[in-house]
């Protein structure tokens, strides 16, 4: 009940709405007690006294009694619907606005098509519940207490003998609940594998076919459509069991009314005409309750999907902003690591100790071996991750202490796996400065050498460039994701392994990009390609999470250990002549 009225509370804010929607079921809820009252004087003026004032008036009360109901349910369910979907814009909205919100790490550890599922699939189930079920709820019930009222009000001695089957009836709806509430839940989790499947697969598309995967990925998907397919045909069951069942309950209460008021009729206790509008109203009553059971059986349904959305909305972030956060300065002095540590979930460290004081304008270049710490280290400074230790400061403040925004505003990220919208260039360029005009969007596709190669496209910078960049080269891809960031003009920028996925030609180019783009600026440099680092102001050799050496190219050369090891087993084979010309294929400025 606390999970149903926190969603029904997405309500509130179409309360008027939802009013006038209520007032038209009272209508029609009346009109249904009053179809069953007439039937009396039909049957007793009409039909048994040929009263012929009666035969005039009584077929027009039918036609009103139908006219209202009519107009009644029109309005009701259309105005309840509408807000339904109100509601739903409204809870999707906020869940999508939640999971914009949480860090990064929550991505690391969920597959996307399962987040997927529940901004859709659960979303798209808890539609009905707040639209047609509380419709269809509120007008049953309503009806269920008019025709009670009919009932009660033509003999309570044979009203008390039909609700008998009432309690029964819910308890019975109660425990067929229950059971669909499990097996609703169950449903959901297949529906989101199978999501997450298909979006793994169709991402995959390449892997899938370059290995000859087809077959088996279509098994696994069969496999797990099967496995849906049990849970939904579960719930058929349970559904469809329920109006059954609750209908030859309601037999044993018709039953007996036919033979009591049968009876009744015979001594002339009651008149025909009273009885029939008795029956009649218990017949109409009976009908309510069976739709009740599939109201509910909806209801239980959408919970399971309700609190699936719910323990999504309720996710903590891990990366939290303070209550009196301030927006910090641009930078003016330095980057600084003080005693810098950071622990994943398993509690195994992956930074311990780190002490680093990078001058504004620095390029420091960070090298080790994989899981030495480079991504880790560097994905503190945007708060993609918060230290477990220690601090991380720009110009002496702590980032923990500013508002995220205004910090993420100084940085600029450029990664070896390159993310394009399935947009045009121009958008894509101008991402995150939507008051960038066109000559600003060409200046920096200049700036990253990308501008020769969108003019020549089919609509220039009006391109549509597909899904992540689908239909660019990876060197192209990278110079668009270059002028991306010298849009974003930041002070401080962040390339991770920038160029290590590309061919030489291509890299040349993003060579001459990179230049441009990291002029002036604080540059934090990872890469395993050693050649591309050789002239940063300082590299720092990162091994286990520590800082094992620090210095310039000659200087750690000179020094031997760790990064002179990583130099020569890179070169090993190449002559100095060699060595030299890779070497000097980037100069980091």
């Amino acid at each position: 009940m606390e999970l149903y009225l926190r969603l029904l509370s997405y309500l509130k804010p179409y309360g008027v709405r939802f009013a006038v929607a209520s007032l038209f079921m009272v209508a029609v809820s009346a009109t249904a007690g009053a179809a069953a009252l007439i039937i009396e004087p039909i049957l007793d003026n009409i039909f048994m006294s040929k009263d012929q004032s009666s035969l005039a008036l009584l077929p027009l009360g039918v036609v009103v009694i139908y006219l209202v109901r009519g107009i009644g349910r029109y309005f009701a369910s259309s105005i309840m619907q509408a807000i339904g979907q109100l509601a739903v814009r409204d809870i999707r909205n906020e869940l999508f606005a939640k999971l914009q919100r949480l860090s990064v790490g929550f991505y690391q550890t969920r597959q996307t098509g399962q987040i997927m599922s529940r901004v859709t699939n659960d979303v798209t189930v808890v539609q009905d519940a707040v639209s047609i079920v509380v419709y269809d709820f509120i007008r049953e019930s309503l009806t269920m207490i008019a025709l009670l009222g009919v009932v009660l009000y033509r003999d309570w001695k044979m009203a008390l003998v039909a609700i008998l089957v009432i309690p029964l009836s819910g308890g019975l709806i109660q425990r067929l609940g229950r059971s669909l509430r499990v097996v609703a839940k169950e449903s959901q989790e297949r529906m989101a594998d199978m999501t997450a499947m298909l979006h793994e697969t169709c991402s995959g598309i390449r892997v899938v076919q370059a290995f000859g995967m087809e077959d088996y990925e279509i098994d696994r998907f069969k496999k797990g459509n099967q496995e849906y397919f049990e849970t939904v045909r579960r719930t058929i069951v349970i559904n469809e069991l329920s109006s059954p069942l609750l209908e030859f309950l309601g037999a044993f209460g018709i039953a007996g009314i036919i033979y009591y008021g049968g009876s009744m009729v015979m001594s002339g206790e009651t008149t025909v005409g009273a009885f029939f509008s008795f029956l009649t109203a218990l017949f109409m009553l009976y009908a309510p309750i069976s739709k009740l059971s599939r109201v509910n059986n909806k209801i239980q349904h959408a919970m399971a999907a309700a609190r699936r959305i719910f323990e999504l909305m309720d996710t903590p972030p891990s990366i939290t902003e303070k209550p009196d956060a301030v927006e910090i300065s641009p930078l003016k002095r330095s980057v600084e690591f003080i005693d810098v540590g950071f622990a994943y979930d398993q509690g195994k460290n992956a930074l311990s100790g780190i002490n680093l004081s990078v001058k504004k304008g620095e390029v420091i270049a960070l090298v080790g071996p994989s899981g030495a710490g480079k991504t880790t280290l560097v994905n503190l400074i945007p708060r993609f991750l918060d230290a477990t230790r220690g601090a991380v400061l720009i110009d002496g403040v702590d980032t923990r202490d500013v508002t995220v925004k205004s910090l993420r505003a100084q940085i600029g990220i450029v990664t070896q796996d390159v993310f394009l919208f399935h947009d045009t260039v121009r958008n894509n360029i101008a991402y995150g400065r939507n008051d960038a005009d066109f000559e600003q969007v060409v200046s920096a596709a200049k700036a990253a050498y990308a501008h020769e190669f969108i003019v020549e496209m089919p609509n220039g910078y009006d391109t549509v460039i597909g899904e992540r960049g689908a239909k660019l080269s990876g060197g192209q891809r990278q110079r668009i994701s270059i002028a991306r960031a010298i849009m974003k003009n930041p002070a401080i920028m962040i390339l991770d392994e920038a160029t290590s996925a590309l061919d030489s030609e291509s890299e040349k180019m993003v060579q001459k990009a990179l230049t441009n783009l990291l002029t002036g600026r604080t540059t934090f440099v990872i890469a395993h390609r050693l050649s591309t680092i050789i002239n940063a102001d300082r590299i720092i050799v990162l091994n286990k999470g520590s800082i094992a050496q620090a210095g310039s190219h000659e200087e750690l050369m000179a020094a031997g250990g760790l990064y002179r090891r990583l130099f020569e087993s890179q070169f090993a084979g190449e002559t100095p002549a060699q060595g030299g010309a890779a070497l000097s294929q980037m100069e980091v400025e």
